[in-house]
């Protein structure tokens, strides 16, 4: 069985409204946030390329290829302003099939398992809004989702790692600059 296990995480910052600094929490602390998610003032996006496992039939065609993957999208509320019916696009672009999505619904196309070859909306279901870290004391199971996706992907071999072209929050008067990539 070949497992690749080597994260890759496509991080996206959203500018709000009106910038604030992230209040610190005290008690029990969680694992350090990336340093992008320290120094964002809107909604945090991070999408995170956990394994992949060779399914069958094993061909010799990369491109021809099923390998089976998981990955993590994780939606924060960093600012001062409630998100309401959050929703993220993931621009796919390894001819994948999502067979779930636990945290999140599909918007706007069919049941699992779904054709997601040229993107797929992402809608917080049972958690659709992200409060905010003022009116929770930082609570992040109000101010943030996290999506476990297990699907197939096609043609992207390790060490290559299958990320999304995109991924971007689809929320109006949130303003969102391009996604960045970081090796972990």
């Amino acid at each position: 069985m070949n497992t690749d296990r080597r994260p890759l995480t496509l991080f996206m910052l959203f500018i709000t409204f009106i910038p604030q600094a992230l209040a610190q929490k005290h008690g029990n602390v969680p694992a350090a946030p990336p340093p992008s998610e320290l120094s964002c003032n809107g909604v945090f996006i991070s999408y995170v390329f956990n394994t992949r496992t060779k399914e069958y039939p094993r061909l010799r065609n990369a491109t021809a290829q099923s390998w089976a993957f998981n990955s993590t999208v994780t939606v924060t509320n960093t600012g001062t302003v409630e998100v309401r019916a959050w929703k993220v696009f993931v621009g796919f672009q390894h001819k994948e099939i999502l067979v779930s999505a636990s945290g999140a619904v599909l918007d706007g196309t069919e049941d699992f398992p779904a054709d997601v070859r040229n993107g797929t909306y992402l809608a917080g279901y049972p958690q659709t809004d992200l409060k905010t870290s003022i009116d929770t004391a930082g609570d992040l199971n109000q101010i943030q989702a996290l999506i476990q996706l297990m699907g197939t992907q096609f043609g992207v071999k390790p060490p290559g790692v299958p990320m999304p072209k995109t991924i971007k929050l689809v929320v109006d008067g949130f303003k969102c600059p391009a996604p960045t990539s970081r090796s972990q």
